[in-house]
């Protein structure tokens, strides 16, 4: 027995050959092969834990990412399925946009969400502090709270209003948007039997958080809707989802979230289904010698088909900011929006309709934006916002 054991530890080097055989001899090889076969074992656990803790850690995002764009692919694919044509949809309001910043970049948003405008297209931006190239999201210490007030002087003579306020995980928001007075008629005569008046209300609470070891963060978003038309008004409740990962060596993040789904709005005896979109983007920034934030999006709406856009933000030039995005549209709706089966006789800005610009300026503590947004015979539109850190 003694033989054979020898015979083991000199076929595999561990002892040179010329040992004795002396049974105390190898009794001690024994005991010292054995503390050393405990100690491999240890350093072999802790090297395979070091090993298996990122590991693990990478096939739990990446499982929950699957997971996340299954669902969102089948959102989109039933949303693009059951879509039913544009006007179909109450609350048409909610598809205007929160804020002049994402609104100048084409409102391609859903993966950046590192501001209040958050609030309206992707919560989950609540569960991060720091924004897509991993600086702070309020700038400087001390100002855990971030407020925004938007002022729209949208087309045909419609005014929206919008504030939000937060502090990581926590947001609120609110959207009023008032037309002025609206021509009522019974028969085709030339003066109107009257005048009324309409209104949008809406309300939000939002929340986000992290999802452990991931990098993943998601989030939601409750509202009450109100509309008033005339002497008529009607009510309902949403939700949003989101989701947004942000890679932790790479300014790149991905954005999903699925927006307004909730119970119909309910005028007299008919109810209308609310604007349901999904909302699926990625962002990235730019090295220094080109200081920028791209980002794409696809929107698949239940009243329209798949949307594209592209947005970018330049900030070379210290704390000015700028920012133009794109925006596709059908041809039908362009064509009618120009009016160019009437003869248009639009020009300049106003043709550039699927074009969104504006400009930023930024300091700690203050934060100014302006987007254009030109509708061809109808016009243009501008968007105000103040952004302010505290």
């Amino acid at each position: 027995m003694i033989q054979k054991r020898l015979n083991y530890y000199i076929a595999f080097g561990y002892i040179n050959k010329d040992i004795s055989l002396e049974k105390g001899h190898v009794d001690w090889i024994d005991t010292v092969l054995l503390a050393f076969m405990k100690n491999m074992a240890e350093i072999f656990k802790v090297i395979t834990g070091a090993l298996m803790k990122p590991l693990l850690r990478y096939l739990i995002r990446s499982l929950l990412f699957v997971i996340l764009l299954t669902v969102t692919c089948h959102l989109s694919l039933v949303t693009i399925v059951t879509a039913a044509g544009p006007g179909t949809s109450s609350a048409a309001f909610l598809k205007l946009g929160f804020g002049a910043r994402p609104l100048a970049m084409g409102e391609s948003y859903v993966a950046f969400a590192d501001d209040v405008s958050a609030l309206h297209y992707n919560p989950a931006g609540l569960a991060f502090s720091n924004n897509l190239r991993g600086q702070e999201a309020y700038n400087f210490s001390g100002a855990p709270y971030e407020m925004l007030f938007s002022h729209a002087l949208h087309i045909q003579d419609i005014k929206m209003s919008q504030f939000g306020v937060m502090k990581r995980p926590f947001g609120m928001s609110m959207t009023y948007l008032s037309v002025g007075d609206i021509e009522g008629r019974t028969a085709e005569t030339p003066e109107p039997e009257n005048t009324f008046t309409a209104s949008d209300f809406a309300l939000g609470a939002s929340y986000g958080r992290m999802i452990p070891d991931t990098g993943i963060g998601i989030g939601v978003t409750a509202r009450f809707i109100r509309q008033v038309i005339g002497n008529n008004s009607a009510q309902a409740v949403s939700g949003d989802f989101g989701a947004l990962y942000r890679f932790n060596s790479y300014p790149v993040s991905i954005g999903v979230s699925v927006c307004h789904l909730g119970t119909k709005m309910k005028f007299i005896d008919e109810g209308y289904p609310l604007p349901r979109i999904v909302r699926l983007g990625m962002a990235t920034g730019i090295g220094k010698s080109f200081p920028a934030n791209i980002s794409i999006q696809a929107d698949f709406s239940r009243d329209s088909d798949v949307v594209y856009r592209v947005g970018m933000e330049y900030l070379g030039f210290g704390p000015f900011a700028l920012r133009p995005g794109y925006t596709t549209t059908l041809s039908s709706q362009r064509k009618a929006v120009l009016g160019t089966e009437l003869g248009s006789t639009s020009s300049g800005i106003s043709e550039l309709y699927g074009l969104f610009m504006g400009v930023g300026f930024r300091v700690r503590t203050l934060n100014i934006d302006y987007a254009l947004m030109p509708y061809g015979e109808l016009g243009n539109a501008h968007r105000f916002s103040v952004g302010m850190k505290f």
